[in-house]
């Protein structure tokens, strides 16, 4: 398959072209200002290997939990790309594309969800499959748990966002990696393994927000320890 990734959960952001198998990604230069440099990036990604748009067999896009904005440009640039090319869309979570490049058979993802809080889920990994142990969900960094049984690989920014609030058993940990991000590489080779049955039309493709409120209020802020 010939597949366009589009990563843009983090500040983090990059783009992948995967063609039969073979990957080459690159990074996304601008961090908030990405929206800039986004379609740039792709348009020479596209030139450089020397296909064309058209000729693609489907976007994925790195669906998140993330930030809002960045969220919102990824899918927007994948819809764009798939009406004029005719083109599905593949969301996949973010936090999966995390826990695909770990390559440990257990794995809980947890990153920053800023205003205090963490995206956290947990997947049993082999080899190229990932396969959904605890669904995604927001929640403060104190309520991140391990799944019931066994020992776990953790990874993700909220390590290092939170490390004194994050209270994991550390007999069932496995080992760390606090500098986890996601790739659009992963992305592609999770679409690669999945096939495109699950692929959507441009108008139905939407982020992964898992928590709908982007901002607090005064008083919450001062109520989790932040600035009026």
């Amino acid at each position: 398959m010939k597949l366009l990734g589009i990563e843009s959960s983090c500040e983090v952001v990059s783009v992948a072209l995967s063609l039969d198998g073979n990957i080459e990604q690159r990074p996304v230069h601008g961090g908030k200002n990405a929206s800039e440099t986004l379609i740039p990036t792709i348009m020479r990604l596209l030139a450089d290997m020397d296909v064309s748009l058209a000729a693609l067999d489907g976007i994925v896009l790195g669906a998140g939990p993330g930030a809002f904005t960045g969220l919102r440009l990824g899918c927007s640039v994948a819809q764009g790309f798939s009406l004029s090319a005719n083109l599905p869309i593949l969301p996949v979570c973010s936090l999966e594309a995390i826990a695909l490049d770990q390559a440990r058979p257990r794995v809980l993802v947890v990153t920053d969800a800023r205003m205090g809080e963490t995206y956290h889920a947990a997947y049993i990994c082999d080899g190229e499959s990932v396969a959904t142990s605890v669904a995604p969900a927001c929640v403060p960094p104190e309520s991140v748990a391990l799944p019931d049984s066994g020992t776990w690989w953790v990874a993700g920014s909220a390590l290092g966002a939170y490390p004194d609030r994050l209270s994991l058993e550390s007999a069932r940990v496995d080992g760390v990696d606090a500098n986890a991000l996601p790739q659009a590489s992963a992305l592609v080779r999770l679409a690669m393994a999945r096939g495109l049955s699950q692929a959507v039309d441009a108008v139905h493709a939407a982020p992964l927000y898992v928590r709908d409120k982007v901002a607090l209020t005064t008083a919450e802020r001062l109520a989790r320890g932040g600035k009026a």
